[in-house]
C-alpha cells in the first residue's frame, strides 16, 4: 500500500499547490496549470537531478510545501493520541512526520515517467470551506489510479490536509501504523523511530 501511496503522491501531489488565494471555483484549472509547470521544471532539470540527486529537495521544498498543513495533518494522523501529547511532543512529531513526506515524496518524484493525468469534474459550493479535487493517473495497459486530493480554506488559502490514492487515505493509512506503534511503546518511541527513518537509519 505504501508503494502505491508513493508512487500516487509522485504522480498528483504537484497539482494542487497553488491554490491559495484564487476564487473557489478556479482549482480545477489551477491544479492543471500548477502540475505542468512543476512537471515541466522536472524536466527541464532533468539532467542536473541525474547527477545530483538532492536538487529534487529544494523543488519539493519551494513549489509543493508551503501549501500542505502538516500540523493539521499530523493531528489527524495522531488522532486521540494528539490531545494527550505534550506540546513538545506534538512539535517533534510534526517536524519528523513532514520529513516524512518529502523524503517519501521526493524520491518517488525522481521516477517520475511522465504518464498522463486526467482531471475529473470538479464541483463545489461558492462558500465552501472543503473542496475534493479529483484526478487519475492514466496506467497503459492497466486501470488508472485516482488520485483525489482534500483541501480546506485557512485565511485566504488553501491547504493540503489529506491525499487518497486509490481509494486510500494517506492519512488513515499513517494513522492505522502510528496508532499501533503508540499503543506498543509510546509515542516517544514512534518519534525516535522516525528520526531513524529520515536520517536512513531504519526502514520504512
Amino acid at each position: 500500500m505504501k508503494q502505491r501511496l508513493t508512487l500516487g503522491a509522485l504522480l498528483g501531489l504537484t497539482m494542487v499547490f497553488s491554490v491559495a488565494a484564487q476564487a473557489i471555483e478556479e482549482p480545477q484549472q489551477l491544479v492543471q496549470s500548477t502540475s505542468d509547470q512543476v512537471l515541466a521544471r522536472l524536466k527541464a532539470d532533468h539532467d542536473k537531478l541525474e547527477k545530483n540527486p538532492n536538487l529534487i529537495y529544494p523543488l519539493v521544498e519551494d513549489l509543493v510545501l508551503p501549501h500542505f498543513d502538516f500540523t493539521r495533518m499530523s493531528q489527524l494522523v495522531l488522532g486521540m493520541n494528539w490531545r494527550t501529547a505534550s506540546d513538545d511532543q506534538k512539535a517533534r512529531f510534526t517536524e519528523q512526520f513532514r520529513t516524512l513526506l518529502v523524503r517519501t515524496y521526493a524520491k518517488a518524484l525522481l521516477e517520475y515517467t511522465s504518464q498522463k493525468i486526467n482531471y475529473l469534474p470538479f464541483h463545489a459550493d461558492e462558500n465552501a470551506r472543503t473542496v475534493l479535487v479529483r484526478t487519475e493517473i492514466v496506467q497503459p495497459g492497466g486501470q488508472n489510479i485516482p488520485v483525489y486530493y482534500n483541501l480546506y480554506r485557512k485565511g485566504d488559502e488553501w491547504k493540503v490536509y489529506d491525499i487518497s490514492i486509490d481509494g486510500a487515505s494517506l492519512v488513515t493509512t499513517y494513522r492505522s501504523s502510528f496508532a499501533e506503534d503508540i499503543r506498543q511503546g509510546g509515542l516517544d518511541k514512534v518519534i525516535a523511530r522516525l528520526v531513524d527513518m529520515n536520517s536512513g537509519k531504519a526502514k520504512k
